[in-house]
């Protein structure tokens, strides 16, 4: 029990650390130990093999209230004075103390594809300890000046291990923003001394002045030292015992547990960068060479030590000390099998690149130990001088101090790979002026780093066309704006997308002429034309056509004259008899040649009179309306083509209704339905002279109305032919 008496106080007035974050390696992008802070972190090179037992040592120690020379003040004449009270002053409520040294015996990395695979082997020891001011108080006044108050010290415990961590990860670039790992980690532990505390409180009793515990606290140890023969067997003089005890202690051992960390990253933006890491989830139960150590419940009589003569560390101040705490406070001991937690610890990051090669980033970390949580706050500086060269300066607030400016360099001289990092540099040479101190230092060997990139786009400067300015690997290196597959510097249309044979510019009309040299770039046409069509295949494009739909000669802008007589046929009345402009393209008849005789029906060939049998046959109008139906358009074509044919022809349309409804409405409706047809052979240039038209509603019935097939017939238009 003196021993682990002792090691309550030893602790308290040592000076050791916040654990090691790794603040500042945190911000370096290029050494692999990066993993240990974000699991999800992705190196550059191929393949990594960290230099055994100097790949990554670590080592710190600090806490978040007291510095060493809080401990003594220096009088006038250079003399020294221990003075605790200042110390006590300078703690918080609730303090916490951590210390640690790591290496890493084996590291190996292998990236392949989008995935990084990674092993390692790391020896750790460990140590944290958290505790309240009164219970240094109580220790160095004694209960006196607590005299019927209850004191809480629930969260006081500590824990001490040494164990070594076999781990297996795997970290994978899911797509360009986000990325994944994971590290499982073999946990195998040689030496543990630890607390458990319950609702430890204490009463000091106003009669009797006595100190009342209430509750129980528990000592956990695993360590050679409780079994035999102990440490002594390592350095047996037998040789075989000596090895057999070493492979014992190193391989052999019951103590087992398993670990995990968690991370992610995501990339916002080409500015902006986010990470979070969980690490350290884990524990070890502890089976081997136990010895547990339980406070029994009861009332002590305490009167406080001196901890002015324990600082002093004279043997017999110490001896003083033990024995005083042996004998206030009674233990009983078992060897039960217990379980210690590792310090698991919370990391959100974010970083802001200002340009290719620097940026600045925060990181808020929180360690969870013995039920209480401590944050710390760090802002970062990193700059990538050379493409060997990575550096990065820190801030950062923690264990109560914002006195902490760390810096990290990494460097890389072929395969070889060197880093320096410490969050705390001033403490790191002056550890007994601050409240914390770290450094972690290591060598690796690095293969199949990416081959130098000036503009960073993935493609070597050797194998990149464009070396400057940022690219895509399909395109050697080089920029393409528009995404159409041709370089910007041989596209003659760098912010349009265009085809690869129109040297990147677009053919909108896909008729093989290129925007820029299309006069029609929306309407597919011909080559001759600069890309503009001519619909009637006359030689002669649209936009010179005054008739597209018809050919015609260039001479009369493309529009057709049939007659030949120098009068295009939309405005010659007499498409097919030649006939001077004066006369609208009609021949010039003689007056004497002119017979003054009423219209006679013309005798029309078979091929004729199928003509007009169709027209009668196929017109239909709407119900009740004046309004032809587009299925007779095609017979219409077909009389028009005849009159075109036969200029001396005429023709008489007469309209006709069955005897529904009123003679007034029917005699309009048959005149309109006779005109409309008029004004459709009028539109194809048939002149109105050649065309009469008439109504006669129900007057000239050539059926019965008495029917609904006699009705059908009399609603009809007829045609007939003069000459």
């Amino acid at each position: 029990m003196r021993f682990f008496t002792f090691l309550f106080l030893f602790i308290a007035c040592q000076k050791s650390v916040l654990a090691w974050q790794g603040l500042t390696l945190h911000n370096l992008n290029s050494p692999v130990q990066g993993i240990k802070t974000n699991p999800a972190f992705i190196p550059e090179s191929k393949i990594h093999i960290g230099i055994p037992f100097i790949s990554h040592l670590s080592a710190y120690y600090g806490n978040n209230s007291f510095t060493y020379h809080d401990f003594y003040k220096v009088r006038s004449d250079d003399s020294v004075q221990i003075d605790i009270d200042n110390a006590i002053s300078k703690m918080g409520k609730r303090n916490y103390i951590s210390a640690g040294i790591s290496t890493d015996i084996l590291s190996i990395g292998y990236k392949l594809g989008p995935n990084f695979f990674h092993a390692g082997i790391t020896e750790q020891l460990q140590f944290g300890f958290s505790f309240d001011k009164a219970l240094i108080e109580l220790l160095d006044k004694g209960n006196g000046p607590f005299i019927g108050t209850e004191l809480d010290f629930g969260k006081t415990g500590f824990d001490a291990s040494h164990y070594r961590e076999y781990a297996l990860g795997m970290s994978r670039q899911i797509n360009e923003k986000f990325s994944a790992g994971f590290r499982i980690k073999h946990l195998y532990g040689m030496e543990n001394f630890s607390s458990t505390t319950g609702s430890f409180g204490l009463y000091t009793s106003p009669e009797d002045y006595s100190l009342i515990i209430p509750t129980e606290v528990i000592i956990h140890t695993s360590s050679l030292e409780n079994s035999e023969p102990g440490y002594d067997g390592i350095d047996s003089e037998d040789k075989s015992e000596k090895r057999k005890n070493i492979r014992n202690y190193l391989y052999k051992m019951d103590n087992r547990g398993w670990g995990i960390d968690i991370g992610a990253q995501y990339v916002y933006n080409e500015k902006w960068k986010y990470g979070i890491a969980l690490n350290n989830l884990g524990y070890i139960r502890w089976k081997s060479n136990v010895k547990n150590f339980r406070s029994e419940e009861g009332s002590y009589s305490f009167g406080g030590v001196d901890l002015k003569g324990f600082i002093n560390d004279s043997t017999t101040n110490i001896q003083n000390v033990l024995d005083s705490l042996s004998g206030s406070f009674g233990t009983s001991e078992n060897s039960d099998h217990y379980s210690s937690v590792l310090p698991a610890n919370l990391r959100l990051n974010a970083s802001y690149n200002l340009n290719e090669n620097s940026s600045i980033s925060g990181l808020l970390h929180f360690e969870y130990f013995k039920e209480s949580l401590h944050p710390s706050l760090t802002f970062a500086y990193n700059l990538k001088a050379t493409r060997n060269i990575s550096l990065s300066t820190s801030w950062s607030y923690l264990n109560n101090s914002a006195f902490n400016f760390g810096a990290g360099v990494s460097a890389n001289a072929g395969p070889v790979q060197f880093y320096l990092v410490s969050d705390n540099v001033y403490g790191t040479f002056l550890p007994l002026n601050t409240k914390s101190a770290n450094v972690q230092a290591g060598f690796n060997l690095i293969f199949g780093r990416p081959k130098r990139d000036r503009d960073r786009d993935k493609v070597a400067d050797k194998n990149d066309k464009c070396p400057d300015i940022p690219g895509l690997p399909a395109l050697e290196g080089c920029p393409d704006k528009d995404m159409d597959g041709v370089p910007d510097h041989a596209d003659a249309c760098p912010d349009t997308a265009g085809l690869k044979k129109f040297e990147g510019c677009p053919d909108s009309d896909n008729d093989g002429v290129p925007d820029a040299k299309d006069a029609c770039p929306d309407l597919p046409g011909l080559e001759i034309f600069r890309g503009c069509p001519d619909t009637d295949g006359d030689s002669i494009p649209d936009l010179e056509d005054d008739c597209i739909y018809d050919k015609g000669p260039w001479m009369y802008n493309g529009c057709p004259d049939t007659d030949e007589d120098g009068i295009i046929d939309r405005l010659d009345s007499c498409i097919l008899v030649p006939g001077p402009a004066s006369n609208n393209g009609c021949p010039i008849i003689e007056k004497n040649e002119i017979i003054n005789r009423p219209p006679q029906k013309a005798v029309l060939e078979a091929e004729e009179q199928e003509v007009l049998n169709r027209v009668f046959s196929n017109l239909e109008f709407e119900t009740g309306k004046a309004v032809i139906r587009p299925e007779s358009y095609s017979s219409l074509e077909e009389l028009v083509s005849l009159l075109r044919r036969k200029p001396n022809y005429k023709i008489l349309i007469e309209g006709h209704t069955d005897n529904t409804g009123s003679a007034s409405a029917n005699k309009v409706l048959s005149q309109k339905r006779a005109d409309v047809v008029k004004e459709y052979l009028q539109k194809r240039m048939i002149d109105e002279y050649r065309i009469r038209s008439f109504g006669h509603g129900s007057e000239k019935p050539i059926a019965t109305n008495s029917t609904a097939e006699g009705r059908k017939l009399n609603r009809r238009v007829e045609f007939t032919v003069l000459e």
